[in-house]
Order: C-alpha cells, then structure tokens, then sequence
C-alpha cells in the first residue's frame, strides 16, 4: 500500500517549493536492489525534516538513502540520510514522487538546508 500523503499529514517543518538537482545513493538493500548506484533526481519541494523527488525509478518505502542536495552557496554538496516515507505515480516525465523523511542531518547540512530554504522564501515574496 501506498501512503496517501494529504491523509497521514504530519510535517512540523516549514516547507517551500524548491526545484534543484539532487541525488540519491542505496544505504539498504530494497533500495539497492531498486536503484543499484548514484540516481539523479530532481526536487519539488523541501524542508529541515525532508524533500520530495521526481524520480526515474521507484523506490520502495523505507528504503534507507543518502541524499546529496546541489547548492548554489558552495561547490560542495549537502548530505542527509533519510528514508522513503512514501510514493505515489507521477504525471511528470520521470514517473514517480518520492517523499523521502531525513533521519541523520549534520550541523553543516542543517545549515545548508536551511540555506536553500530561505533562498526558496526570498523567491516567492
């Protein structure tokens, strides 16, 4: 069963539209086995506790990943561990959404997040 995100809402993060480049590596085997290497994804929204992706290739739910998220402050890329909290088709080119829930977050990716998010905010107003 897929998760329907409008009905199981538990975000206590602020969130903002964000379309970047990130991507994707396997930490766990159903993610291995769903996407055996790097995988670029690309972003539609994020926030301090996790994202969502376009994705070429499904991934199933609680697959452990790390997510590297391009940034325009440094050359460097941000890091995050999170898993697939949940999936659902796409209408977009790439035929799948992922949300994926970030659980291991350093200082300075924490920072870099927070970066993109008031970047994203500066946009909208």
């Amino acid at each position: 069963m897929i998760p329907d995100k409008t009905v199981d809402e538990r975000r206590c993060h602020r969130r903002v539209n964000w379309t970047g480049q990130a991507r994707i590596f396997p930490l766990s085997l159903e993610a291995l086995s769903a996407v055996p290497g790097i995988q670029e994804v690309t972003s539609r929204d994020i926030s301090e506790g996790g994202m969502q992706v376009r994705s070429a290739q499904m991934v199933p739910i609680h697959s452990r990943l790390l997510v590297e998220l391009e940034s325009s402050e440094t050359s460097a890329w941000i890091q995050a561990v999170g898993s697939v909290a949940w999936i659902s088709l796409s209408t977009s080119d790439e035929p799948w959404r992922l949300g994926i829930e970030f659980s291991d977050v350093g200082d300075l990716a924490l920072a870099g997040i927070r970066h993109l998010l008031d970047e994203a905010d500066a946009r909208e107003h």
